[in-house]
This record gives structure tokens, sequence and C-alpha cells, in this order.
């Protein structure tokens, strides 16, 4: 390495750069500090950390083999920074990604002196869009940076590669970020397909906030020369423009771009890890107002911003983006989908004109709900084919077979104050057609005739409530939450009331082992209710799992909860219906707010929960008859192996009895 100053490498970096964990190298320096060769010296210090020569750290790995990277020496500059240069320093990134950007343009940045570097930025960079103001700070500075530019473009082999290696790096040491950390692979292709899909072989503009640099890239790659590209002349655009120019992508600025049929809009919120709820919807809003009849935009966010309950003040600004009839198409995706918020759900909108030929109170916005479901290849083609579906006429709408979504009267969900997709989850289980159902349960009822009498029905249809979420039906008053209880483990014994925990759910033929002394629960507990008949108790992860409690008088242990029917008002839920429900809901923290339960009839709640009842009795005798049947094979096997008893045929059998 020719810098002046050497680059300095924590032991963490030095563990990166040698492919091992970090406390294989703590073990490498004090096992080898009398070695002949050993472990290179620490030659400062910064907050604690030790620091060392990473060129020397690099020179010994590969001289003793340690380690599973024979490139080291040339990879060192990519785990290792230069004197008084820090990844949490955004000034000092962004100069360094400026410097990295220059040279993409010049070739090189050897032997420039002060005025020559600012020179050549004010050629490559007239207007200041992209690093002009970065480069000449950098020369205030002293340009101390330049051989750290050059040994990173080595060690990732490329310009636009070492952008993307310096802004991997200062988003690790950013535990900020949140919401705006950069975007998993699968969030990514989602947009770029959805942005694709409305793009589709026309000429248009595509238009990017700036605010995301990975998703700006994939855009740009994925599209070529279909459409130009598009960014604002703002402070957060600059290192979109540096990443977009260095990859060869042409940028022109939001006052200049050629005018075009078509503009399609993609957006990132928030861009600005300050940002709370009402600026964030603002920006969408802003979104909304600038499009025109024929253009159509994308929007990625939290989902707690963009679909789930808000406080009133959120929820007014988002009603007036939705009252606007722009907003066409809506999906609360799964968590995972960013990279510094594990926990963050995510939620795309599409928009796009609004149903000009439509009254106001007819127009229908599609919603989907897919929390807890990986975005594979296929769930993005098929969410992607039902939101492209929803640009189009209320015609199209009508006429498109969606997966995921449904569509929503836009009042309503411009009204409502709660979630937007409360009532889009995924059915539990695809259902036969009506039409199909009575003949198909007169071949069941044959196949089980002799394990039970089939229930009478009769084929006369009715209508019945539809399926809700159990948000809106405890909103209704049909469902109430009762949370479970922490119990101490040491007041666990084998007799008292009887304990349910929700590892209990994976096996129900379980419930009953352990047991609360009931005095003692009382005294701990005073105002801990027990469970009441027909009580469905359930829990959300690491899948959802639930259990009908016939009896009641239970203790059910938190996080299991319960979910009780109100007598009074059961609204068609059937307890044992809601408990299959939730088996197949998807999981998730307060995904359970949106699962959707099925509804019956009034008049039909009683038959079918006695129709029921009566099936699982006999599922239980098949059961027990089967575990006999198992018991009595495993004994035969044991008298036969051990010599205990002989085998005989039945011909056999017979003969000796006739001779006896």
């Amino acid at each position: 390495m020719s810098t002046t100053s050497p680059l300095l490498i924590d032991l963490a970096g030095a563990a990166r750069l040698a492919g091992v964990r970090r406390p294989v190298v703590s073990m490498w320096r004090s096992r080898f500090a009398t070695a002949v060769d050993p472990f290179p010296s620490q030659i400062t210090e910064d907050a604690g950390r030790a620091l060392f020569d990473a060129s020397q750290v690099a020179e010994w790995l590969v001289r003793t083999g340690h380690g599973s990277n024979s490139d080291a020496r040339a990879d060192a500059a990519s785990e290792a920074v230069p004197p008084g240069f820090a990844f949490t320093d955004e000034d000092a990134v962004a100069e360094l990604e400026a410097v990295i950007a220059l040279y993409a343009q010049v070739g090189t940045l050897e032997a420039l002196s002060d005025a020559e570097l600012r020179q050549a930025a004010k050629a490559a960079d007239p207007q200041d869009l992209m690093f002009r103001s970065e480069v000449e700070a950098h020369a205030e500075r002293g340009a101390p940076w330049l051989d750290y530019a050059e040994l990173l473009i080595d060690a990732a082999y490329s310009p636009s590669a070492a952008l993307a290696l310096v802004h991997r790096r200062a988003s690790s040491v950013r535990g900020t970020a949140a919401s705006t950390g950069p975007l998993v692979a699968e969030a990514v292709s989602l947009v770029v397909e959805s942005a694709l899909a409305l793009v589709g072989g026309d000429a248009v503009s595509l238009i990017l906030d700036g605010s995301d640099a990975k998703l700006s890239v994939a855009l740009a790659d994925a599209l070529g020369d279909t459409a130009t590209l598009t960014l604002p002349r703002a402070e957060v655009a600059r290192r979109v423009r540096r990443r977009l120019l260095t990859d060869g992508h042409w940028v022109t600025g939001a006052d200049d771009s050629p005018p075009t049929p078509r503009s399609v809009v993609v957006a990132r919120v928030p861009s600005q890890r300050s940002a709370d709820s009402v600026p964030t919807l603002l920006a969408v809003d802003e979104v909304s107002l600038g499009l025109r009849d024929d253009d159509a935009a994308v929007v990625i966010g939290p989902a707690r911003i963009l679909t789930d309950p808000l406080g009133p003040a959120e929820t007014r600004v988002r009603a007036d983006i939705l009252r606007s009839g722009r907003v066409r198409g809506i999906a609360r995706l799964a968590t995972g989908l960013v990279e510094t918020a594990s926990r963050e759900a995510l939620a795309l909108w599409m928009l796009g004109a609004p149903h000009g030929d439509v009254a106001i109170a007819d127009r229908v916005t599609v919603v989907a709900d897919l929390t807890g479901m990986p975005l594979t290849p296929a769930t993005r083609a098929d969410l992607v084919s039902d939101v492209i579906a929803s640009m189009g006429g209320l015609r199209d709408v009508r006429a498109h077979a969606f997966r995921f979504s449904r569509p929503a009267r836009t009042p309503s969900l411009a009204a409502r104050g709660g979630s937007l997709v409360a009532s889009a989850g995924i059915r539990p289980k695809a259902s036969p057609a009506r039409s199909d159902i009575p003949a198909l349960i007169d071949t069941a009822a044959d196949a089980v005739r002799s394990d039970i009498t089939p229930i009478p029905l009769s084929t006369t249809a009715h209508a019945t409530p539809v399926a809700a979420s159990v948000e809106d039906l405890i909103q209704d008053g049909h469902l109430k939450v009762v949370r479970g209880v922490r119990l101490d483990s040491n007041m666990l014994g084998t007799d008292g009331l009887i304990v349910v925990t929700a590892s209990d759910l994976d096996a129900p033929e379980t419930i009953g082992d352990s047991r609360v002394d009931q005095l003692a629960f009382a005294t701990q507990h005073p105002r801990a209710s027990l469970t009441r008949p027909g009580d469905v108790v359930f829990r959300t992860s690491p899948r959802a799992a639930a259990w009908v409690d016939a009896d009641g008088s239970k203790v059910v242990v938190s996080p299991a909860r319960v979910l009780r029917i109100t007598a009074g008002d059961p609204g068609g839920l059937v307890p044992e219906v809601v408990a299959a429900d939730i088996a197949v809901a998807p999981a998730g923290p307060g995904a359970w707010k949106r699962w959707m339960l099925r509804r019956v009839a009034p008049h039909t709640t009683a038959p079918l929960r006695k129709a029921l009842a009566g099936i699982a009795a006999a599922r239980a005798d098949l059961e027990q008859r089967a575990a006999r049947l198992n018991d009595y094979a495993d004994l035969i096997v044991a008298g036969a192996t051990s010599g205990a008893v002989t085998m005989i045929e039945e011909n056999d059998a017979a003969d000796a009895a006739a001779t006896q």
C-alpha cells in the first residue's frame, strides 16, 4: 500500500478479512503473542478498540496461511479505514463517495493537486448535482483519502462496486437507519417487477425520489434504455446520482428532462430516519398530486403508516390521499424486508388515474394482506398481476381472477380508522364451488358411514355472514380478547386447576398434565379470569395454533391468549370454525388482528356444533382403537423377538386343536 499513513483495521475487520469469526482473531492474537511470527502489534486505539496496520495484518494472514482468504493483501482496504476517517461520519462518507465517482469519470486521481482536483470536479459536474461540492470540501480538508479511494476501487475491482461497498459499510454502522435501511433482495425485486409492469413497452420517464441508491440502481439496470431516468435536484438525491452515473446510467434533472407521454414514479418512504407518520404520508400525497392522468406510481414504505391503524391526525391525512381516487392497489407485506429493521413490515401502494367514468361512491381499491408470506418469485408475480389489474378500468378489476387481493370500496377505506387490509386476508382454506358442495358432502358421508351416522342435511341455500377480521369482530362486539397470565413455573404441580400453555397447543391431548393449586393461584392472581366453555385458546408464533376449551375453568398462560365469543351476540362465529381458521392463518406479531374468520347463519350454529362434536368423538374413538392396535402390534413383535411366544399359522393352530 502506498498511503502516507497506514490503513487501520480493528479485530472485527481482521476477522472479516480473514473470513473467520471475531473470537478466532482474538485467539490468534493471544496464542501467537510469543511465537516466532506473532500476530501484528496494535499501533493505536480508538474508543477502546485496538487498531492495527491493515497491511501488516494482511501480510501475516497470507504468510502464515491463517483464515480462508488468500487475497487478503488485495482485499485489506475493503475492511480498513485511513486515520481520521469513520463510516459513522456522513460528511466523510459523502466525500469518499464523491472522490470514487470522480475517479470513474477521469480515470485516475494520482498526483492531482488540490486545484487540479477542484477543476476536475467542476468539469465533470458543472451543475454540482452529484459530487462537485463534496470534492471541493475534500480538497479543503487536504485531500487525505485519494489513495484510499483508489485502494478501495482496486479491492472491489470497479468504482461501481467500490461505491456499493462504501454504502454497505456505512449502512452497517448506522443502527438508527431503521425503516430507511436497505431493502432485501426480494423487496427490491417486487418494486422492480411492479415498475416494469407499469412501464410496459412504452417510452416513459422513470422518476425516482432519490432516497434509495440500491433500489434506484436495480431499477435502472432492469429498465435499460426503455425509460429516461429523472431525479430531483435535491440534496437527498446526490448519492443516488453518483451511483447511477458510476454505473453508466444517464440521469436528467426534474427541471430539464424532456417531456414524455407518461411517467412512472417510484418512491421509498420515509426518506429520512427522523420522519414520523404525518411527513411520510404528506410525501406520498405529494407523489399523488404530481401525477398526470396517464402517469402511475409505486410507493413502498412501513405498513404501520401505509396500511395499519393510525392516530386521528394521521388517519385524516391518509384518508385525504385515498379520497383522491388515485390509490388503486394496496398490499401489506411481511416483516424482514428491511435489513436494519427485521421486525418492520412493509406495504406497497400503486397509484394511477382515478376511475373517471365511475361515481366517487362506487370507486374501488384493490387490497391484499400478505403478512407472513415470503416473497417468492411466484408470489411476486401473482401479486404484481393483482395490483396491475387494479390499474385498469372497473370492468378489468371485476374480470380479473385475483389470487391475493380483493376489491374494496374506496370510500369505505377512506372512512376506516383501523387497518386498510383487515378484510383482505387470505382465506384460511380454499373452498370448493358452492354448487358442488352438496354432492361432495354426500360422497364424504358415504365414505365414513361405517364410523359415524351421516348428518341429515337440507340442500336449500341460505345467506351467510361474510368472513371478517378479528379486529373488525372485536370492534363490532362479537369477540373479546383475554390475555393469558404470567405464571411462575414453580407453582405448577399435578393437582388443582388445569393449565394451558402456548406449547400445549401443539399437542392438545397433553392438556391436563400441568396444574396449579387453586388457592395459591387465586392468591397470586386475584383478578385473573379462567376460561369459559367455548373459549378459543390461541397463539401467534412460531406458527398460529388454537384449541377450543369445551369445559372452561382453565388457566391460560401467556403468551397464549383467549378469543371469547360474545354469548348474546356471536355474529355467526362458531368456536370450532374459529380454531380451524386460526390453524392455517399467517403467524407473526400483530397478524392475529387481521386473521379472517368464517361465519355461519344463526340457525346453523347449534346443529353445526353438534355435528362437529359427534365427528370429534368418533375421531377420538378411532384414535383410541388405533392406539390399541399399535400396542397389540408392539407386544406381538416383542414376544416374537424375545422368544417369549411362538407364532404359528392359523391352519397349524386348527390342527393342534383337533388333536386335543
